[in-house]
């Protein structure tokens, strides 16, 4: 370790979950010297995807944290018969499974940053709500909607006065007061679109709304709906989103690092930072790692996870105000490849690698269930099996078991196979935190202090695009004035250097 104490860093990077890993990218063309280190010894952070044996040990890591404020409950179960689950590595289990939408700004930025080039995207396919034992494609556009042969007459004309609403009229209403009008997702619904209950559901399901629909604001709830709406088709008929293939942002985190790592940045991998210590003639820092080595450097960047809680504890850091939530997860292993989840939206369409359902228990006041499918397309698991994700807002006691029962009510309606069985399952119960007004979206920069400390990412199954102003914001103080003199994550389109013949 002599090389990384002989000179100062321009920056130390905290962790590699994606935040940190796309900062690193912004940074790679910008000749700082950077050392990039994670405590981990595998890349991704909350975003990383993991091996069988690695999801084991992250549990074990939770369930041994001192700081008990986030790990909650942590747990693994296999099945008794659990000879069709492969070796450890066929398996990528996703910690932060994010789709991206096609109407969003991450995707023209993995483009002009030329990350695409290294991943692979694969499409979001149905979003289904799942009500009174029935699996139900939602309709996503006008087009479906009239094709429904489940909707009723009266009903169609709701919904086609709700697209119409959301799709060309909501603007009109930005300065008109609406202070008469009530501003939750179920309420609003009801007294101005006059949906029946049994449609409130399917709505909030596009909206990906992970708070129950009478505590979801209703601009907040029309704004993601119109997200969904203006994306469908962008990627073939009946697809709005993506996911990178081999895990999601672990994926494009991994890659990012990589772009860094080209660049010329130092990475180490499970070296976490121990101490932290101000220099007050050069306004430097110098920095233990957990193996004992002192660096200097002149900023310093991280997630809450990834600093130690002196820096978290004091009040000049420039740390985002957190407010916490508590959801409930389950990651299943499934022995069945649960293809009525992914059949195509067409003829013409993408083969579909991941399904939405919104389990729909008939109580509104109730947190939704959201299940994410990942079939084998996305080289999470093997062939002929599927990998659910299943997540809700912990309320008391009853979260998992409704998790439970959700997941295997999919597995029974959506598989062929009648013995088709859990093979592994990890449970778990933590705090994160809430969603952020996206008008206030980051708090980085307010401190003099050259510590930066990104605020946690809430809890989605949509990556935001509030994530590349996070990036931005930090990218900006670490550059200061020279931050003029580039394009912040737009680079060149690489060339084959060899010359023609």
């Amino acid at each position: 370790m002599e090389s990384l104490t002989e000179q100062i860093w321009d920056v130390i990077i905290a962790g590699t979950s994606l935040s940190q890993s796309l900062l690193a990218l912004a940074l790679s063309k910008c000749d700082l010297k950077v050392l990039h280190v994670d405590q981990n010894d595998y890349y991704g952070g909350v975003d990383a995807g993991l091996s069988l044996d690695e999801a084991q040990r992250w549990v074990e890591r939770q369930t041994t944290r001192t700081d008990q404020t986030q790990a909650l409950s942590f747990s693994i179960v296999k099945a008794e018969d659990s000879s069709a689950l492969q070796q450890s590595r066929a398996y990528t289990i996703s910690l932060e499974p994010q789709i991206i939408y096609a109407k969003s700004r991450i995707l023209p930025t993995l483009v002009s940053s030329q990350l695409h080039t290294q991943l692979e995207f694969q499409a979001v396919g149905s979003f289904f709500v799942y009500a009174n034992d029935e699996l139900q494609k939602i309709p996503s556009n006008r087009e479906d909607v009239f094709a429904d042969d489940v909707l009723s007459v009266r009903d169609k004309r709701r919904l086609m006065g709700l697209l119409r609403y959301v799709v060309e009229e909501q603007d009109q209403d930005e300065g008109v007061s609406m202070q008469d009008q009530p501003s939750t997702l179920q309420a609003r619904l009801q007294s101005q679109f006059k949906l029946p209950d049994h449609l409130i559901a399917p709505v909030q399901a596009l909206s990906l709304s992970t708070r129950a629909s009478n505590d979801t604001a209703f601009d907040v709830a029309m704004a993601r709906l119109k997200r969904h709406l203006t994306s469908m088709g962008y990627f073939g008929p009946g697809l709005a989103a993506v996911m990178a293939k081999y895990g999601g942002n672990s994926e494009i985190a991994q890659v990012a690092c990589r772009a860094g790592a080209v660049g010329g940045f130092v990475y180490l991998l499970g070296h976490g930072i121990k101490s932290v210590v101000p220099l007050h003639e050069d306004s430097s820092f110098e920095v233990e790692l957990s193996d004992g080595t002192k660096v200097r450097s002149k900023h310093l960047v991280g997630m809450t996870d990834d600093l130690p809680v002196e820096i978290l504890s004091n009040p000049n850091s420039g740390q985002p105000r957190r407010d916490d939530q508590t959801v409930a997860h389950s990651i299943s292993v499934v022995s069945s490849p649960l293809k009525p989840l992914f059949a195509l939206a067409s003829d013409s369409s993408n083969v579909p690698a991941v399904a939405i359902i919104l389990v729909d228990d008939g109580d509104l006041t109730q947190s939704p269930i959201y299940l994410q499918a990942h079939s084998e397309e996305t080289g999470e698991c093997p062939f002929d099996q599927s990998i659910i994700h299943a997540s809700t807002l912990h309320q008391g006691g009853s979260s998992q078991p409704r998790l439970e029962t959700a997941v295997k009510k999919i597995i029974s309606t959506a598989n062929s196979n009648e013995n088709a069985t859990i093979l592994w399952q990890m449970n778990y119960v933590r705090q994160e935190a809430k969603s952020r007004d996206v008008s206030n979206s980051t708090t980085l920069g307010d401190s003099d202090s050259n510590i930066i400390i990104f605020p946690e990412r809430p809890h989605d199954l949509t990556l935001e695009d509030t994530i590349l102003d996070d990036v931005k914001s930090a990218w900006e103080k670490i550059l200061g004035s020279r931050s003029t003199e580039y394009d912040f994550l737009r680079f060149e389109e690489r060339r084959d250097t060899e010359e023609e013949d």
